[in-house]
């Protein structure tokens, strides 16, 4: 059996620990050190000097033999077209003929009344004077289709790199600005997350994406200098041109 005196002990044990875990709990937790978010975003403009071209020749007739057999002859005379103008090879991708019957369901679910044949030709040129003249001519030997038209620079990598770097130093020069205004220091980055791209300015003489450049703080010419943060605000290209972007969002510790 268990004194008087044990039980007094035990009692003071548990106000004790009571005490202490009241104590802890009313202690106001370490403060999270203060953060700023920033985000720099560049674009580097150069001019392209390759394009790839995807056209497709679509055949459709009530016989399968006469589809599949149209479609081939205007292929063939596209492919003559595109050697012609002397892209290589190794340049040209022929994809697989595609068949599919087309239905009239208002007078039968199983007999056909006509076929389609589809077949793409993918083109990279590296001529870009002969881009139109080739487009001109192959719609002329029944190529009806212009699946996509992608205009690259072949250094895009070294372009994407620059406009990183770009990025970052506007994300890093923001945050310096506002927290020498507020009277504090930029710390160690925390976190930081990219978002990248490319846009082209077209025959239009001007093209307008879905990104907002008037947040944009470098906009630079390959080969040139930086521009200020206000040019080119409401985002227009100059005819010809490839703008690679590049959005850099950085999370800085405050001290």
């Amino acid at each position: 059996m268990f004194s008087r005196h044990h039980l007094a002990a035990g009692l003071a044990t548990m106000t004790l620990l009571t005490a202490a875990t009241s104590a802890s709990a009313q202690r106001p937790a370490d403060p999270v050190p203060g953060q700023i978010s920033v985000t720099g975003t560049a674009a580097v403009r150069v001019a392209p000097d390759e394009v790839f071209l995807t056209i497709g020749v679509e055949s459709r007739d009530k016989s399968l033999q006469a589809t599949t057999r149209d479609n081939s002859d205007r292929i063939a005379k596209a492919l003559a077209v595109i050697r012609r103008h002397g892209v290589p090879d190794k340049s040209v991708q022929l994809n697989y003929i595609q068949v599919e019957p087309d239905y009239d369901t208002q007078v039968s679910r199983i007999t056909p009344v006509a076929y389609r044949a589809h077949k793409s030709i993918g083109i990279k040129l590296t001529k870009l004077d002969s881009f139109e003249p080739l487009l001109t001519e192959l719609f002329a030997v029944g190529v009806n289709q212009v699946e996509n038209i992608e205009f690259r620079n072949s250094d895009m990598r070294k372009h994407r790199d620059k406009a990183r770097e770009l990025a970052v130093a506007a994300a890093r020069e923001k945050a310096d600005a506002l927290t020498s205004q507020l009277g504090v220091k930029r710390g160690r980055a925390l976190r930081i997350t990219e978002d990248s791209g490319w846009r082209w300015g077209g025959w239009s003489g001007s093209y307008r994406g879905g990104q907002n450049l008037m947040q944009q703080n470098v906009v630079q010419s390959a080969g040139g200098a930086a521009a200020s943060q206000g040019d080119s605000a409401d985002g227009e290209l100059s005819v010809g041109q490839i703008s690679i972007t590049a959005t850099i969002s950085v999370d800085f510790q405050l001290e």
